[in-house]
C-alpha cells in the first residue's frame, strides 16, 4: 500500500473531530495545558496521523477506543505531548531541605519501624528519583543502614519510563551534578553516562496516571508513603484537579510525612491540610501528626547564645533595635517567621520607599499572611518603581487571579511575557531561585490559558 501524502500540520484543525479528540486526550490525560495550545496539539497529531496512515480524526478516535489496540495508541499519543524536561539534582534548595530537614525527621520518626517510603510522581525519565538514591546512599547510608528503603517513579509516559529504567542519560541531564559525583555515580559510554547499578536498583519504575483516583500501590498499604516529591508536574492541570491531586497526595502520606512540590506550585488554597514549612527557597508541606510534635525529634538549628560570663552589664538606657535590611526580611520570611518578616517589610518600605525589591518581598510576607489589598498594593508600587520587575508583574497576576479579577490579571501576565520575550530562555530569572525565563514564560503562558478557560 503506497503511503499516505503528509498531512498539512493544520489539516486536524480543520477536521469536525478534532475538538471532540481534543477533549478526549484532556480528560484522560488532565493536561490543561493544551487548552489553548492547538497550533502545538495538532502538529502531534499530524505526527501521529501521518505514522499510523491515517486521514482523520474520527479514524483516530476509532482506534483509541478499539479495546485491543487503543490502549497502545494511547501510550504512542502520551509519549508524543508530555513534556518532561528534568536532570539531575533540578533546584538545589529542594535537595537542601530533604537533607536539612526532611530526611532527618523522617529518620527519627521512623526509627522504631526503620522504614523509609518515597514516591516520585511525575518522574519522566527517572533523574529525580535517581538523584535522590544518589543522596540517600552517599549522605545517609549510616544512619541508613539496616533500613528498608524504596523509591517509587511513577509517570503517565511509558516511553520515558523506559528510559527510565535503563538509567543510561546525556551529559545535559546532569548539567547540575558535580564533576566529582558525576564520576563516582555514572560511568561514562560514548556520549552517555550510565548510573551505577547500586544507585538503579534502589529505585523501581510503575505506570501512574494522577488523574486516577487511586494512589499506585506499595506493598500492602498504598497510604504508607513517608516522602512524595511532584515537582513541576501541576503546572499543567487546572485549579480543581490539582486540589484534587493534592489531597489524593495528603491521603497516601503517614501522618507527619511530606510532600514537595515545584518553586512556582504553591498555592496556600491548596494545601489547607498540610503545615507548611517554611526552607531557604522552597516551602515544604507536613502531613499533620495530632500525636507527634512538629518534627518528632529531628535535629533542630539551636538558638546562638552567649555564655553568662560573657553577657554584657545591661546598659543604662535600652539600646535601639538594628534597623531593618532586606537580607533579614528574606531570611525572616525563608525561616517562617512571619512576624519579624512584616515589621521588616513595613520599616523598609516606610524608610526605603523608593527601592522595588523591598516593595515586592514585602508584598509576598503580605499575601502570605492574608493581607490581599497590602500584598497587591505592595506590588504595584514595585512595579511603579521598575517597570521591568518580571516577577511583581507574574505575582501580581497570580493575586488578581486567585480573587477573580479576570481581565487584569491576564494584562499582568502578558506584562510578565512581554518582558520575558527580551531576555534569553536559558538566563535565570533574577531573584527567582533557579527558575529560568523559558521556565517562567511557560507558567505565564499557562495561566493565560486556564483564564480563558475561566473566563
Amino acid at each position: 500500500m503506497n503511503p499516505l501524502p503528509l498531512l498539512h500540520e493544520d489539516q486536524p484543525l480543520a477536521d469536525p473531530h478534532y475538538l471532540r479528540l481534543k477533549e478526549y486526550l484532556i480528560e484522560s490525560t488532565g493536561l490543561a495545558y493544551y487548552i489553548d495550545k492547538d497550533t502545538d496539539l495538532a502538529r502531534r497529531i499530524r505526527r501521529r496521523l501521518s505514522e499510523l496512515q491515517l486521514r482523520d480524526c474520527a479514524s483516530y478516535l476509532e482506534l483509541l477506543a478499539d479495546p485491543s489496540r487503543g490502549g497502545f495508541e494511547m501510550d504512542a499519543l502520551i509519549a508524543e505531548i508530555t513534556i518532561g524536561e528534568t536532570y539531575f539534582f533540578r533546584h538545589q534548595e529542594h535537595f537542601d531541605a530533604l537533607r536539612e530537614i526532611v530526611l532527618p525527621d523522617l529518620i527519627a520518626r521512623n526509627s522504631g519501624k526503620r522504614r523509609l517510603r518515597v514516591w516520585c510522581a511525575g518522574c519522566a525519565d527517572g533523574a529525580e528519583p535517581y538523584s535522590l538514591a544518589i543522596l540517600l546512599r552517599r549522605e545517609l547510608a549510616h544512619p541508613l543502614l539496616g533500613w528498608d528503603v524504596s523509591i517509587l517513579g511513577t509517570d503517565i509516559n511509558r516511553r520515558d519510563l523506559a528510559i527510565a529504567r535503563e538509567g543510561r542519560f546525556e551529559a545535559w541531564s546532569l548539567r547540575s551534578t558535580p564533576e566529582e559525583l558525576r564520576r563516582a555515580c555514572f560511568e561514562q559510554e560514548g556520549r552517555e553516562w550510565i548510573l551505577a547499578p547500586a544507585y538503579r536498583s534502589a529505585v523501581s519504575f510503575r505506570f501512574h496516571n494522577l488523574m486516577d483516583e487511586a494512589c499506585p500501590p506499595l506493598a500492602s498499604d498504598p497510604s504508607s508513603f513517608d516522602l512524595i516529591l511532584c515537582r513541576n508536574v501541576m503546572i499543567y492541570f487546572e485549579p480543581e484537579q490539582m486540589r484534587r491531586i493534592i489531597q489524593r497526595f495528603h491521603d497516601c502520606l503517614e501522618p507527619g510525612a511530606w510532600l514537595l512540590v515545584g518553586p512556582s506550585e504553591p498555592n496556600m488554597t491548596h494545601f489547607t491540610s498540610f503545615r507548611a514549612v517554611n526552607a531557604p527557597g522552597v516551602t515544604l508541606y507536613q502531613r499533620v501528626a495530632p500525636s507527634l510534635p512538629e518534627f518528632a525529634q529531628a535535629p533542630q538549628l539551636p538558638a546562638i547564645e552567649l555564655p553568662p560570663a560573657a553577657l554584657p552589664e545591661p546598659p543604662e538606657a535600652p539600646a535601639a533595635a538594628p534597623a531593618p535590611t532586606l537580607a533579614a526580611l528574606r531570611r525572616h520570611a525563608d525561616e517562617g517567621d512571619w512576624e519579624n518578616a512584616a515589621r521588616a517589610g513595613r520599616e523598609l518600605a516606610e524608610s526605603d520607599t523608593l527601592n522595588a525589591l523591598v516593595h515586592f518581598h514585602y508584598a509576598l510576607v503580605l499575601e502570605h499572611l492574608g493581607d490581599q489589598t497590602g500584598a497587591e498594593r505592595s506590588l504595584r508600587r514595585a512595579i511603579y518603581l521598575d517597570r521591568q520587575a518580571v516577577l511583581a508583574h507574574y505575582h501580581l497576576g497570580l493575586l488578581l487571579r486567585s480573587r477573580g479579577d479576570w481581565r487584569q490579571a491576564e494584562r499582568s501576565f502578558h506584562n510578565a511575557l512581554d518582558l520575558l520575550a527580551c531576555l534569553p530562555g536559558d538566563a535565570v530569572v533574577a531573584g527567582a531561585d533557579e527558575i529560568t525565563v523559558a521556565e517562567l514564560s511557560k507558567l505565564a503562558r499557562t495561566q493565560l490559558e486556564r483564564l480563558q478557560v475561566q473566563a
